[in-house]
């Protein structure tokens, strides 16, 4: 792959890659402007060839990317972006480009992903003051672990108390328990997948068990 020239801007080809599966998701271009708001946002941005102009992907669709690292090849003449997708990338509603399925991304295994998506772009996005995620996070951490206090109470109160509203105020409140969570974990830098990784240790079978 090599840069090419369109209307005086030097494009790269981007590779978008899963991070996670190896799967490549979609190709686009970008120049250096875009590549510099990637590294800046972690967040992926190319540059639209038939607009001709910078987007962000998901600016309208809210479909964001988040995007981990931006490597080069050894030519410089091209990149790839090692993403962690939280929506389908394609327009399609596929997880990918080069995919024919729809993507079934707001399923029990995937919503944690998502909702760490959606807590990101809040995270990186304008400001808004009537945003109650922006203002957790931008408060001292103090104020956020006091909430992961209460939810828990609150998950424990709903569990002890018995009555026929008592699953539903159980699954109400672990939502609610699991917001705050994923608020301390974007505000302290932490990753689904570092958990994820640190709970499949746990439980992975020792050599001796074998």
């Amino acid at each position: 792959m090599a840069d090419l020239i369109e209307d005086g801007r030097q494009l790269f080809p981007v590779v978008v890659q899963d991070i996670k599966t190896g799967r490549v998701l979609m190709l686009a271009f970008a120049n250096d402007e875009a590549l510099a708001k990637t590294r800046e946002t972690h967040l992926a941005h190319f540059y639209s060839r038939s607009r001709k102009t910078l987007w962000q992907k998901g600016e309208t669709s809210g479909h964001i990317l988040p995007v981990d690292e931006v490597l080069v090849d050894c030519d410089h003449d091209s990149y790839l972006y090692l993403a962690q997708p939280v929506h389908p990338v394609c327009h399609r509603n596929t997880p990918g480009c080069f995919d024919h399925a729809p993507a079934e991304f707001a399923d029990s295994g995937q919503i944690l992903n998502t909702l760490a998506g959606w807590i990101h772009e809040r995270a990186v996005g304008p400001e808004d003051s009537s945003s109650y995620t922006q203002r957790l996070l931008k408060a001292t951490p103090d104020r956020i672990l006091k909430k992961i206090a209460e939810e828990s109470g609150e998950v424990i109160i709903a569990a002890l108390t018995p009555g026929e509203s008592q699953s539903q105020e159980l699954i109400w409140e672990s939502a609610d328990l699991l917001f705050h969570l994923a608020l301390v974990w974007e505000k302290f830098g932490i990753h689904l997948d570092q958990i994820a990784r640190e709970l499949e240790r746990r439980h992975r079978p020792s050599p001796a068990s074998n």
